[in-house]
């Protein structure tokens, strides 16, 4: 069952007398034995009484903000935005990602495909028509225990194949991932092409590399065999490398390979360092025309960023004295604006490199985990998040913390393990003025301004969710439910 709150109860108490609340002695009118006290002592004993009232004060403000868990605590105030569930659609088998597709289909025809009637505008309603969205591509999990790692679910370990779909539910297309093997999946950053590879693992029996580009139809444009692609854009532009990964940490000394939207191989870019970095990550800008690479042994320093465009021309290096793992976080790139990224160094940091390659900052986010981070849609801020329930926002070109919002379970410094099945913070997205974070079994929406949070959805802890942002709403992949709920945000 789901339950949806408004807001949890995160605002600044209400002023009370906390001294009468909790039996502690109030100033009380003057006893006769007081009274018989020359009017200086009497000044006295009233100075200690209320400097014993400051100190009290004080120990319920700092225990407010540790009940609390917000650096600045802010006002939480009233609940401003709703949750409405406006979709649900069931499968026969537990689901682990959906991409979904546009159809206009009669009121009738939505409703059919899981749409509420709560989903639907008055004007909508009137013409009988409505664009919707539905599950195009389908991840049918394979039953085994998922990876705190939200990208790790696409796997072939996890993901036994991968269905295609048309308007009405009919499968049209299969991908079965091979069991044996390890294959990996990627998304074009609007999820136009699908790309699955094949690479070397210490789990795998499989000893073939290569991988396929397919269409969300299931229909495949082209592939290769001698190297593992690692990124396809939304205009069939691929990046691919030497990956390696049999005895564990990638092999070191590979290069990464531009290719068209033809399959024909454009451009090489040469490892910088092949004794010590491997070809590690690769991927591209929203609007596809650059992307961003990174050389990197993934459990040792240097890590080195290359900023390309989609052609394969470098625009910059950028070597940093840290270590970049998949493990440790995301990278996000905003054209014109640059590029930043979650690192490790001496603990979890996020750097901000400009679009000429300047290194502008490095942060200390002061937290562990896996560290999630997006710009702004305005280009002026950057959001961050880390597994062990922290949020920050800053401003981009100082670095300086705007806001910062922490769970009340979080570990409080960096290095401690959090508390066994909390809600841990995995995915991170910005819709509208809202931001909406995946917390393992939990739906949070957070006001992009100031931090509070406005909206929460709770599926329980014996579930696992992961997210998927559609047209303007919030899916929910409810995996041991094996449903999908489509969310909307209501203002006021």
């Amino acid at each position: 069952m789901v339950t949806v709150f408004a807001a949890r109860a995160r605002m600044i108490p209400p002023v009370v007398n906390h001294a009468s609340s909790r039996n502690i002695p109030t100033e009380q009118p003057p006893s006769s034995a007081s009274a018989s006290l020359p009017f200086s002592g009497r000044i006295r004993i009233k100075r200690r009484f209320e400097m014993k009232q400051v100190f009290l004060a004080i120990i319920i403000a700092l225990m407010t903000v540790g009940l609390y868990g917000q650096e600045p605590v802010v006002d939480q105030g009233e609940p401003k935005v709703k949750l409405k569930v406006v979709y649900e659609k069931s499968f026969d088998e537990e689901i682990l990602d959906v991409i979904f597709d546009t159809a206009t289909v009669s009121i009738e025809e939505a409703k059919q495909m899981g749409w509420k009637e709560e989903a639907f505008t008055e004007e909508e309603k009137a013409k009988g028509k409505v664009s919707i969205s539905y599950p195009r591509v389908v991840f049918v999990s394979r039953g085994r225990r998922l990876s705190w790692l939200p990208d790790e679910r696409r796997g072939s370990y996890r993901t036994k194949e991968i269905e295609f779909h048309d308007k009405n539910a009919k499968i049209i297309n299969k991908l079965i991932l091979g069991r044996k093997t390890s294959q990996q999946v990627f998304f074009s950053p609007n999820k136009k092409y699908i790309l699955v590879n094949r690479l070397l693992s210490e789990w795998g029996s499989g000893y073939s590399l290569g991988g396929a580009v397919y269409e969300r139809i299931g229909k495949k444009i082209w592939e290769i065999d001698e190297l593992t692609p690692m990124a396809v854009s939304d205009e069939g532009y691929v990046i691919a490398g030497h990956v390696d990964w049999m005895n564990g940490p990638p092999t070191r000394g590979g290069d990464f390979y531009v290719y068209d939207p033809q399959g024909a191989r454009i451009a090489t870019i040469v490892n910088p360092d092949k004794r010590r970095l491997a070809s590690l990550l690769a991927n591209f800008s929203k609007d596809g025309n650059y992307a961003l690479l990174c050389f990197s042994p993934e459990e040792a320093q240097p890590a080195v960023f290359v900023l390309i465009a989609k052609e394969g021309k470098i625009l910059w290096k950028k070597e940093i004295a840290c270590i970049y793992s998949r493990w440790v976080g995301e990278t996000d790139i905003f054209p014109q604006k640059g590029v930043i990224g979650c690192i490790y160094k001496g603990g979890l940091q996020l750097f901000y490199i400009d679009w000429t390659g300047n290194l502008r900052w490095l942060i200390p986010l002061t937290a562990s985990g896996y560290a999630c981070c997006r710009f702004a849609q305005d280009g002026k801020r950057v959001y961050a998040s880390s597994s062990k329930g922290y949020l920050w926002c800053f401003d981009l070109k100082t670095g300086k913390v705007i806001w910062r919002h922490k769970e009340p379970w979080s570990p409080p410094v960096e290095g401690k393990r959090g508390v066994p099945g909390a809600p841990e913070f995995l995915e991170l997205y910005e819709l509208g003025q809202n931001i909406v974070v995946n917390a393992t079994y939990k739906v949070l929406v957070f006001d992009s301004k100031t931090g509070k949070l406005v909206a929460e959805s709770d599926y329980g802890k014996d579930t696992r969710i992961f997210l998927s942002l559609h047209n303007g709403r919030i899916f929910v992949i409810d995996v041991k439910g094996k449903r999908v709920l489509g969310l909307e945000v209501e203002e006021g």
